[in-house]
């Protein structure tokens, strides 16, 4: 049995995934009673009475709450969870020594997911502890594969991670609101700025996920003296680069503090 403690927006976009593979057992603890009957009624599932009740009926929790909720919740579940359970969390900033220090458990995964995962396009970033070699690892793969694409790394880039890809879908949304504001002040109907923005910018996409890298893509649409060239002329005079550089380096500060003040 897999169970859930949190049913917000990646707690449902995980169990959508997994339902639509075939996986079932599945439990959910949600403190609004309306919502964890709403999780139970869409996707077949089942919920718990409380977050003990859930750790005691399964074998791999998925902690899907805020960072500012982690110790409330590991004092609540500690007493209930040892060294048979596997505990994912998916919380930002949260280390597995955080975790491995409240929970009597070496079977421990932090994961980092993005918002993509709510139409199985995330991309989910994995790290364990190097004790932890068992089978629930396949088990936690697949669960994240159910919603898009999973990489491994070392916990020490968790928090970059976190800025790249986990605040990523909301630094691309906003460019995108930039670009359809631009298109509606020269003229162009709110809705028609919209589709052109958002179409180009999941071709450009494709194309990169084929294989083609962002700088190569960049120079093939830019001809000398062109119209591309002089709109890139500009967002470098504007220093771009480090703009985002700076954006990106806040979130993984932010990442940090969560982290250390949980």
């Amino acid at each position: 049995m897999i169970g859930f403690i949190g049913g917000g927006n990646m707690a449902e976009a995980l169990i959508k995934g997994m339902t639509t593979e075939g996986m079932k057992d599945i439990m959910v603890s949600e403190p609004r009673q309306e919502r964890g009957q709403e999780l139970a009624q869409r996707y077949g599932i089942r919920t718990a009475a409380s977050n003990s009740n859930l750790v005691s009926s399964c074998n791999i929790i998925i902690l899907a709450v805020k960072p500012q909720q982690m110790a409330t919740v590991t004092d609540e579940i500690a007493p209930v969870i040892d060294n048979s359970k596997t505990v994912v969390s998916i919380a930002a900033g949260i280390s597995l020594s955080y975790l491995q220090s409240r929970l009597r458990t070496d079977k421990i995964v932090r994961v980092m997911p993005n918002t993509p995962a709510l139409i199985q396009e995330g991309m989910s970033v994995m790290s364990l502890c190097e004790c932890f070699t068992g089978p629930e690892i396949n088990i936690v793969r697949s669960i994240l594969m159910s919603v898009g694409r999973v990489m491994a790394l070392p916990e020490k880039f968790m928090d970059a991670v976190t800025a790249v890809s986990g605040s990523g879908p909301a630094f691309i949304a906003l460019f995108l609101e930039a670009m359809i504001d631009a298109g509606s002040a020269m003229g162009l109907n709110r809705d028609d700025a919209a589709q052109l923005a958002v179409q180009t910018a999941l071709g450009t996409a494709r194309i990169l996920d084929g294989g083609m890298s962002p700088e190569k893509l960049r120079q093939m649409v830019t001809s000398p003296g062109g119209t591309t060239a002089a709109g890139l002329k500009v967002f470098e005079e504007r220093g771009l680069r480090p703009l985002v550089s700076d954006a990106l380096l806040a979130a993984m500060q932010r990442a940090r503090e969560l982290g250390s003040n949980a």
